[in-house]
């Protein structure tokens, strides 16, 4: 008897049928639950980064507010080493013009490695700050006072770029309002990948004109680092790119 019972009452496994509809509960659970976490997670890279560019956004306003105007986002007189920037340069005239008392402005960009200035290493050319000396800004070497605190880990040290965390295929890029129709090429910038673009608005009366016409630009692509896409970002839209276009459709 004692061994009938304990027959009775052995455990019972799970039938095939049954695993097969546990496997099919838990594989619909991680199809509802998977979409739901990637965009909460694609929304918190944004935001992440749409607060970096309202803080770069800010550390240029400070730059305009400390100078009395912005700086150029490309010189467009850089020669290839060992030439490098000149005294006719956008950049170098730049830099005369605030610090006047500077004598070659042309060597002291050049001191500081001649990497030529485009819409990508922008920022940090010029956000990495000066010296107090009125007359080397750049060099001899003194400690310079930032206006904005770099990430040195998210530098590129080939191209002086500056790149969102974890999407260094896509850095921030700088247009100031200057150059939006006067780049190298047609209202554009290549950096040997992808074409950069200053961003257009259409107003109200159908007319077209640049977002931030009397200001600067910042852009940074989104999540597929493809810059010109719907998920683009920046200092002017208050999301993504495509949330700014469907707002536009309510």
């Amino acid at each position: 008897h004692v061994g009938q019972a304990s027959a009775c009452h052995a455990p019972r496994g799970f039938t095939l049928v049954e695993l097969l509809v546990v496997i099919g509960i838990i594989g619909l659970l991680a199809a509802i639950i998977t979409p739901v976490v990637m965009q909460s997670l694609t929304k918190a890279r944004n935001a992440a980064i749409k607060a970096e560019i309202d803080m770069l956004h800010m550390a240029m306003m400070n730059y305009q507010s400390e100078y009395g105007v912005l700086p150029p986002c490309i010189d467009s007189q850089f020669a290839t080493a060992p030439v490098g920037y000149k005294k006719g340069g956008e950049a170098a005239k730049h830099l005369q013009r605030i610090f006047p008392r500077c004598a070659d402005p042309a060597a002291q960009l050049n001191g500081v490695g001649s990497i030529p200035l485009n819409p990508s290493n922008a920022l940090v050319a010029w956000l990495s700050g000066f010296t107090t000396n009125p007359t080397s800004p750049l060099i001899p070497g003194g400690a310079r006072v930032k206006l904005y605190d770099f990430d040195k880990a998210r530098i590129d040290t080939s191209t002086a770029a500056y790149f969102p965390s974890g999407k260094r295929g896509s850095p921030y890029i700088f247009f100031d309002s200057g150059r939006y129709g006067t780049l190298i090429a047609p209202n554009s910038y290549s950096d040997g990948t992808n074409v950069y673009s200053p961003q257009i608005q259409t107003l109200a009366n159908g007319a077209q004109a640049f977002f931030n016409a009397d200001t600067f630009q910042i852009l940074s692509a989104g999540r597929d680092e493809q810059f010109g896409t719907d998920d683009d970002l920046s200092n002017f839209w208050p999301g993504t790119k495509r949330e700014y276009l469907d707002s536009l459709k309510d």
